[in-house]
């Protein structure tokens, strides 16, 4: 089950989530490489695995981040998002693809993206078709795809996985620019590369609560937090409640299928 990765990674430290990632790979005899950085004096370890067409210089990034903000279990953020990256490797280990699927798992993205920054600056973004980032992946019905701005609203990435869950019947809303929150796709965007998307799964019964909520101004946010104005995703999220009780296997599940059918339909397309 997935939600055993989860329960394996929460209430650890980031460096103790870091040598759990690597033990849970080493016993699905998954190969991966570490990537050590430094980063304003901070030093971090990306974790990369390469699966599909490992011939091919054209390439899908697939990625989640394994660190965690200090008092949080840390479960929908981000060990959700390992947990299904996890079994999109065991999907995509069976298959037979026109691209390489880079999977990484990205350190320091919660002090500021360190780790997919520097990422970048090592690999740079040559060859490169598309990134889905996963954040709160853990427990819902519906998909958020953000943030749709002028720069990527018709990119491939976009169109492809609004494809997938047009086919899937799955419920999904594109979300514009949100202040405050972050993932690690951003730091592509940032470097020029606009095929990168955010992916988050929530509630659907809570989309108008969220879309008020994520529009908030800073203060505003704060107030809601102290006065418990906040829609479930945003009550667990940097929370101690942010625990594997409150997500989903059939969750987890989802996200790992529409992952593999974008991969596939990238492979067709792209």
């Amino acid at each position: 089950m997935l939600l055993d990765y989860v329960k394996k990674l929460e209430y650890k430290s980031d460096l103790e989530r870091l040598n759990t990632l690597k033990q849970i790979l080493k016993s699905k005899k998954i190969k991966f490489v570490e990537q050590n950085y430094s980063y304003f004096n901070f030093k971090g370890t990306n974790v990369i695995v390469d699966v599909g067409n490992l011939n091919s210089k054209k390439h899908i990034i697939l990625s989640a981040h394994f660190d965690v903000v200090s008092g949080s279990p840390g479960a929908n953020d981000d060990a959700s998002g390992i947990a299904i990256l996890i079994d999109v490797i065991e999907r995509i280990k069976k298959l037979k693809l026109k691209n390489k699927i880079r999977v990484i798992f990205f350190d320091d993205e919660e002090i500021g993206r360190f780790g997919s920054i520097s990422y970048i600056r090592k690999y740079g973004l040559k060859d490169l078709i598309a990134v889905y980032h996963l954040e709160l992946c853990g427990y819902g019905d519906a998909f958020g795809l953000w943030p749709i701005t002028k720069i990527n609203q018709d990119s491939y990435s976009l169109k492809t996985i609004e494809a997938v869950l047009r086919e899937k019947n799955i419920y999904f809303e594109k979300v514009g620019q949100l202040p405050a929150f972050w993932g690690d796709d951003l730091s592509f965007r940032n470097a020029g590369f606009r095929h990168a998307l955010c992916i988050t799964v929530a509630l659907k019964e809570e989309k108008e609560a969220i879309k008020k909520f994520v529009k908030s101004s800073v203060f505003k946010l704060i107030f809601d937090f102290y006065t418990g104005r906040v829609p479930k995703m945003f009550r667990l999220y940097h929370s101690p409640e942010d625990k594997s009780e409150h997500l989903s296997e059939k969750t987890l599940k989802m996200v790992s299928e529409v992952l593999v059918d974008a991969v596939l339909k990238l492979g067709r397309e792209a």
